[in-house]
């Protein structure tokens, strides 16, 4: 194991993260290569500077003019052309932390690390199952889920999914979640998506509770729990009957047998779905700033070994777009737009409420609702597209989900009368 990794696994003995460190985990580090060597030399090296292949003139980047002509004016060429830092922008990663306090009020006064940029959810998910998902190892998570997932869980680490059913009921199955983790081993990862595609649930208030006693639970009888929560859809909430504030501020100081990381994005919370920024943020009782440093280090090695870098142009876009007087009222308008669709949705399926063959899952925030269908969700979801010009997706053999996000409110109605009707059909 190279020194690097074995200093930042001792500033992390004695810390639920040593525990939950997959072998990769381990022997993950940061190199004093080409970008520690360049970064030094960009502090220092004032007369030459000939470490980093990037083409320079007169200090700044080259570039071509057509390239540049397709961003704002007032764009400088160092703001678009160079590499990122590996852990991103320090004034969007600075940002993005402040933004989480405003947003998630539970998180005053606990310490949490800066955010780390990694190249969209999808990204930063399977960055953090490589570091902490051993390879075959136990992951509890409800059964409805983003179908990516099969890809980061099944085929990159071969994991065991131990699934329980979302919903008891009309609400969260905390009592199902609660014996998923019994059955698990010592060290597990719990992955929890809220809004929750594709059902497009986040639980009530006393629901968060209820989840967070559930893990204090089992880590307290001396389970250690990295619970990572997939928080793509932060923010897209249209009433009070869901959890305004993230599960990670109820769960990133509950237990020194818990590691709570954050994964969300400026992909949906910020509506710049092409950027493919996302961040990793770490949580744990008791943890110093060292410690965080250290998972913050191995976190940027994984990012080395992989991708590099991120994209320095979006993210300067997003640092200076979150910064406008106007953004606030921006975004809150662009939600409130979401908001009509789903409560345009709402009323639509009251007028269907007394039909058997098509049952809406409960719902209340994000992008999506899932329908359980009497009929083959397949032929449903071929028959609404070749017949009625329809698109919908299909998750398993009796369940189709719709995106409410890409439907404009007046044709919400027809959109589910629509569905009704091929669905009719087929029963």
């Amino acid at each position: 194991m190279h020194e690097l990794a074995v200093g930042l696994n001792e500033a992390l003995k004695g810390t639920c993260a040593y525990d939950l460190l997959s072998d990769y985990g381990l022997r993950m580090y940061v190199p004093k290569g080409i970008i520690v060597q360049s970064a030094e030399a960009k502090q220092k090296a004032t007369r030459f500077n000939a470490t980093i292949g990037v083409a320079l003139e007169n200090g700044s980047a080259m570039y071509i003019p057509a390239m540049k002509a397709e961003f704002a004016p007032d764009m400088k060429v160092g703001e678009i052309f160079p590499y990122a830092p590996m852990g991103g922008l320090p004034g969007l990663r600075k940002k993005w932390k402040e933004d989480m306090y405003a947003k998630n009020p539970l998180l005053e006064g606990k310490s949490i690390s800066l955010p780390i940029v990694a190249s969209g959810l999808t990204n930063s998910l399977s960055l953090v199952c490589s570091l902490f998902l051993e390879i075959g190892g136990d992951v509890v998570l409800p059964d409805m889920y983003w179908e990516n997932y099969n890809l980061i869980l099944d085929e990159q680490r071969q994991a065991n999914k131990i699934l329980f059913p979302l919903f008891k009921g009309e609400g969260f199955n905390c009592e199902g979640l609660d014996q998923a983790l019994e059955s698990a081993e010592d060290c597990v990862m719990v992955i929890l998506n809220f809004p929750n595609n594709p059902t497009g649930y986040t639980p009530t208030d006393s629901e968060t509770d209820a989840i967070a006693a559930v893990l204090k639970k089992h880590a307290d009888a001396g389970k250690k729990i990295v619970l990572v929560t997939d928080d793509a859809y932060f923010g897209l909430f249209f009433d009070d009957e869901p959890c305004h504030q993230s599960i990670f501020a109820k769960t990133c100081d509950l237990s020194e047998n818990i590691l709570a990381i954050k994964c969300d994005a400026a992909t949906k919370e910020e509506m710049v779905w092409g950027f493919r920024i996302a961040f990793i943020t770490y949580g744990s009782k008791n943890f110093s700033e060292a410690q965080y440093d250290a998972l913050m280090q191995k976190t940027m090695g994984a990012i080395r070994g992989s991708l590099s870098n991120c994209s320095m142009p979006a993210q300067n876009i997003l640092l200076k777009g979150m910064a406008d007087p106007n953004h606030g009222a921006d975004k809150a308008l662009g939600v409130k737009k979401i908001g009509e669709r789903y409560f345009a949705l709402k009323k639509a399926l009251k007028r269907h409420s007394s039909e058997s063959f098509l049952k809406a899952l409960p719902f209340n925030s994000g992008y999506f609702m899932l329908f359980w269908c009497a009929c083959d969700a397949e032929k449903l979801r071929t028959v609404l597209m070749d017949e009625y010009q329809t698109g919908v997706i299909r998750c398993d053999e009796h369940h189709i989900r719709l995106a409410f996000s890409s439907v404009d409110a007046e044709k919400i109605e027809d959109l589910i009368d629509t569905v009704y009707t091929a669905a009719s059909k087929l029963v």
